[in-house]
């Protein structure tokens, strides 16, 4: 048997390796050890499947109002009612620092005043009376009283020419109390006080004087010849 050469032996050899390189570029074989997992997917499938990421939903948001303060349980003490003047009353005195006698009339929501030292000062006021209390001035706004009841008597601080006074006047009893007379030519006041004592002043074109005395149950004066009716001042009284 002929046995072969060194140079056949040697061709073959590079022909088994040619034929294997052959075969791996083509894909016709393949080993397993270069085989992984994807390459057979790929191969079984021919396409890659989508990678899908599933995120956990977000916490719903709550949101907490604070409770409301708890309700005040503080209950404040009534004011004290101030004290209401009757339906009418009369008050007078005298200032507590000079000789100014003093008379108001208070009937429903109006008031009067009169003030008088007996010779040359006089004046009328007229106002308002609230839960109690007095503001009153006179017709050019020169003199004013204002007052408050306290008890039974009237408290307050009369005004003249910038000169303030206070005064305390007590209720007047009939026949005690204020009134005026008009007549053509005089003009009359009276404050007749509760022990009695009247203080009054006459005024004319002349000038001023003292009223004559009032007699409360005759009601009238004769001054100069001309007789004077003299009406109790009430709240109400309008003067001219």
């Amino acid at each position: 048997m002929a046995q072969r050469g060194p140079l056949v032996t040697a061709v073959v050899v590079v022909g088994g390796l040619v034929g294997l390189m052959t075969a791996n570029a083509s894909g016709g074989l393949v080993t397993a050890g270069n085989t992984t997992p994807d390459q057979e997917n790929v191969a079984a499938t021919g396409t890659t499947a989508p990678v899908t990421t599933t995120e956990p939903p977000a916490p719903p948001v709550t949101t907490t109002e604070p409770p409301p303060p708890p309700a005040s349980t503080t209950t404040e003490p009534p004011a004290p009612r101030k004290p209401a003047f009757p339906a009418e009353a009369v008050y007078a005195g005298r200032a507590a620092d000079s000789p100014l006698a003093i008379a108001v009339a208070v009937k429903g929501d109006e008031a009067a005043a009169y003030l008088c030292d007996g010779a040359n000062v006089e004046s009328w006021l007229k106002g308002t009376a609230s839960e109690g209390t007095l503001e009153l001035k006179s017709k050019d706004g020169a003199t004013t009283l204002t007052g408050e009841l306290v008890g039974a008597n009237l408290n307050g601080t009369i005004t003249v020419a910038g000169q303030p006074q206070q005064f305390s006047i007590a209720p007047a009893s009939a026949p005690a109390g204020l009134y005026r007379g008009d007549g053509d030519a005089t003009t009359l006041g009276w404050i007749l006080l509760p022990d009695g004592t009247q203080v009054g002043i006459a005024r004319s074109a002349s000038g001023t004087a003292p009223a004559p005395p009032l007699d409360p149950a005759k009601g009238a004066v004769t001054v100069r010849g001309e007789r004077v009716g003299a009406e109790k001042v009430s709240g109400q009284t309008r003067f001219g």
